[in-house]
């Protein structure tokens, strides 16, 4: 069936590792998604038959079925805040402070509703550390500061930590370390060889800045970097991975393999 994706920017998830957005949309693309970036519509013409989809450039396009996803937002707009003087911005969210308290002392937000990173992880955690800010009169613990995003395309997405394009913009010396998951043995007997590892760490240091995953099961293949990113105390480095032995076959080698390939690259 073919699909068509209007796109409001000029790539998919500009949030995203540049790499990691080409690939997906060369996979969309492959599976006849055909994609328009910056691009709005203007209106929406409906009948018995079909929708006709009018945008600002002048472009119409015809469909059976037209979904509009517009992003998320608080849903406080029956809580009627007003009434305790609690205010809500334009997206319906609700500021709070770091213990996820409103400006009212008694009242305490967490999840979609305080905004970023506005993830289901996220407000399970922030639910548990807005409890005890209550019972204790202050929070003690903080959320993570690496916390992994899922996007469950197929195939999947995963990342966590800084970007390439982030790590230029604050002039961050990096180096980058890729596994193709056509060369895993594990990948191979599952035939699941789309996707690719990529590590991003410090040229100096070695300290891991940023780890993205696209393919089969990434969101749960994250959760390795995701822990040694985590690790500052005990050495958060990409050697761990050169250092450590990996069952074989899995997965999870891919970051013993991007960390090769990564540490090949220095001079």
């Amino acid at each position: 069936m073919r699909t068509d994706l209007i796109n409001t920017r000029d790539r998919l998830l500009s949030f995203l590792d540049a790499e990691t957005s080409d690939a997906l949309s060369y996979h969309f693309w492959n599976s006849d998604i055909q994609i328009k970036h910056n691009e709005s519509y203007e209106r929406i013409e409906a009948n018995d038959k079909q929708v006709i989809l009018h945008l600002q450039s002048g472009k119409k396009m015809q469909a059976d079925v037209l979904l509009y996803a517009n992003g998320r937002t608080g849903n406080t707009q029956a809580l009627n805040l007003q009434a305790i003087e609690l205010e809500a911005d334009t997206r319906g969210q609700i500021h709070v402070d770091q213990n996820f308290k409103t400006a009212i002392d008694n009242i305490y937000a967490v999840g979609d509703v305080v905004g970023y990173p506005s993830l289901a992880s996220a407000a399970y955690d922030q639910g548990r550390l807005a409890g005890e800010a209550i019972l204790n009169g202050g929070n003690v613990r903080n959320l993570i500061n690496h916390i992994p995003t899922g996007i469950y395309t197929i195939p999947e997405i995963s990342s966590v930590g800084k970007t390439e394009t982030e790590l230029t913009e604050e002039k961050v010396p990096y180096e980058v370390g890729r596994a193709q998951f056509k060369y895993l043995a594990r990948a191979q007997i599952a035939d699941t060889r789309v996707g690719s590892l990529k590590l991003l760490f410090h040229r100096e240091t070695l300290e891991i800045l940023g780890i993205h995953c696209f393919g089969e099961r990434a969101s749960e293949i994250i959760h390795i970097g995701q822990a040694i990113m985590e690790q500052k105390d005990q050495g958060n480095t990409i050697e761990y991975f050169v250092n450590t032995t990996f069952n074989y076959p899995t997965m999870a080698e891919a970051y013993r393999v991007a960390a090769l390939n990564g540490l090949n690259r220095l001079f």
